[in-house]
């Protein structure tokens, strides 16, 4: 019976709720480890010092990750005005102090002057990018010289939540995929002509998984594999954006097989685009139309 349970269990997501102080690797490493899963992965990466959501997808969920469209992210931070830091947070070394701190009235007009939509943004240099093939933070830590460059980022929302006079201020953030908090705060400060750095960050929301109904690792880990069964989402749980059509078996079987099948009942407005095809209440298959024929992109079995 366990070994059935293994079976069925290892298949969707896992809600994890990350501490600060541990990597995402580290999450992955401690859950494979604990209940000897073969396949495992992250859905967006948490830097040590960051804390919150932390989606983990085990076995045929780690196909989905690719195609996850609601990839939004909301996190709370907080910046300590008055030095800046080479990581962009309390780790790092001080390397600018400045004396100026900046007014709520001033913080709130230049976030929505030059923080909102789409803007270019430059990630920390102690950070996981790859520079000829090695990660920044190694560069850095070895005080080789590089440069990364700028990419774009989109930020949706941006509230200042509290501001303590002379010390610091609290901050809500909505943005897309990619978005640096170290950078956005060390951003914030010199358009606001002082500088400052990034504490206290949670990721409150990514995409549809949020700190509200995240668990945190440790009870995780306290769970036997029928145990942690009840914690696990289903394996199409992030792909809720996307349309379904429910089909037969032995039409499942073929879609499984490779084969692509004809499908003859109204498609609406979806020739072209990805879709999820369902049979017996279970994802079979990421998959788009052509010309009348359902084409897979990527099977699941489960």
């Amino acid at each position: 019976m366990v070994a059935n349970n293994a079976k069925v269990n290892s298949i969707g997501w896992l809600n994890v709720h990350k501490e600060e102080g541990m990597t995402s690797f580290e999450v992955l490493r401690k859950l494979k480890r604990k209940f000897s899963f073969k396949k495992v992965g992250h859905y967006g990466t948490l830097d040590p010092l960051a804390s919150g959501v932390l989606p983990i997808a085990l076995g045929e969920a780690t196909k989905t990750i690719n195609y996850i469209t609601n990839n939004y992210k909301k996190y709370s931070f907080t910046i300590i005005w008055g030095k800046e830091t080479d990581s962009c947070d309390a780790e790092g070394k001080v390397i600018k102090e400045s004396v100026n701190r900046p007014k709520i009235k001033d913080i709130k007009a230049i976030i929505k002057k030059k923080f909102i939509g789409d803007l270019m943004q430059r990630p920390p240099s102690f950070s996981a990018i790859k520079i000829n093939g090695k990660r920044a933070y190694e560069l850095a830590r070895k005080n080789i010289k590089f440069e990364i460059k700028e990419k774009k980022i989109q930020i949706l929302d941006f509230i200042l939540q509290e501001n303590i006079q002379n010390y610091c201020s609290k901050f809500i953030v909505k943005c897309g995929s990619g978005t640096y908090i170290r950078s956005l705060a060390r951003d914030l400060s010199y358009k606001l002509s002082t500088v400052g750095y990034a504490v206290d960050i949670v990721r409150i929301e990514n995409g549809r998984f949020s700190t509200k109904k995240a668990i945190k690792l440790e009870r995780l880990l306290d769970c036997s594999l029928e145990e942690l069964g009840k914690f696990i989402l289903p394996l199409d749980f992030p792909l809720n954006d996307y349309p379904e059509i429910k089909i037969e078996k032995k039409y499942s079987d073929m879609l499984k097989d490779g084969k692509i099948v004809y499908f003859n009942q109204d498609k609406g407005d979806i020739e072209g685009k990805f879709f999820l095809i369902k049979s017996d209440g279970k994802l079979v298959s990421i998959a788009n139309f052509k010309k009348g024929y359902i084409i897979p992109r990527r099977n699941f079995v489960n």
